[in-house]
């Protein structure tokens, strides 16, 4: 009589595995339910001034905060600042949701240091969007590096910027609904100014604007494109590597500095 084999074990799935499905998963669902309900209780400076708020407030804030811990073992690089985030959060509710200050947690955000493709980073901070929101809500968004190969080697050699982070919105808060294209540390509320290590511009939006206003202008001039411009019209992977040699190329050399 032949007898049933046990099944393998299942292998644990790596925190990039895990990472990879995050936007679709519960918590980050409620991370950013929890973010929206804040909005409308939250001052330009992101203060939430009106006491009848509060408890509400502290309610969002915890469900903000139990999502982070939950979504946590997805971004084991990340750890040191989705730590320090809880005790920012925690500081603010403590303090009567008074202009809020997460200059511990921004310092401990240092996604220059993973420089690796497709790897993903959870941000959660009160702050304004350029060319979007000037009210400094708290906004999350997950994102994900483009670093191709080449614009390592391009980095590594002739046209290094250690601040410059590439990379590509793959969810957000209302903050990001609009046209902002970067991630820049001093959009966060903080109390104090330290140095900046990073700036972060979202290459996926400026390749697909690109692609967008260069189809249009070909099709109401006429213009009969090379067959490489047309490429990239075509392909939205292209165009965002295409942007991420430009963006790297033209920070290091016409800007003063190592602004990225």
């Amino acid at each position: 009589m032949s007898t049933l084999s046990s099944p393998a074990p299942l292998t644990p799935l790596a925190p990039a595995e895990i990472a990879a499905s995050v936007e679709v998963s519960a918590a980050w669902l409620a991370l950013k339910s929890a973010a929206e309900a804040l909005h409308p209780l939250q001052a330009a400076d992101g203060s939430i001034p009106d006491a009848a708020h509060h408890a509400a407030a502290r309610e969002h804030v915890g469900a903000i905060m139990r999502a982070v811990e939950e979504l946590a073992p997805a971004f084991p690089h990340d750890s040191d600042y989705l730590n320090a985030l809880t005790r920012d959060f925690n500081r603010w509710v403590e303090s009567g949701f008074g202009i809020p200050d997460f200059l511990d947690s921004l310092v401990e955000f240092q996604p220059q240091r993973q420089r690796v493709d497709g790897i993903r980073h959870l941000v959660v901070f009160p702050m304004y969007t350029q060319n979007g929101s000037r009210q400094r809500h708290v906004e999350a968004v997950l994102v994900e590096a483009i670093w191709p190969e080449f614009v390592a080697e391009l980095e590594s050699t002739d046209y290094g910027n250690a601040l410059f982070v590439s990379l590509r919105l793959i969810d957000f808060t209302s903050g990001y609904d609009t046209n902002s294209a970067v991630l820049f540390p001093e959009t966060v509320a903080m109390r104090e100014i330290p140095t900046f290590t990073w700036g972060g511009i979202f290459q996926d939006r400026e390749a697909a604007r690109y692609r967008r206003v260069v189809r249009a202008a070909a099709e109401i001039t006429k213009l009969d494109l090379p067959a490489d411009a047309a490429r990239m019209l075509d392909d939205a992977a292209l165009a965002e590597r295409t942007f991420v040699m430009w963006d790297l190329i033209h920070d290091r050399t016409h800007m003063r500095g190592d602004l990225p």
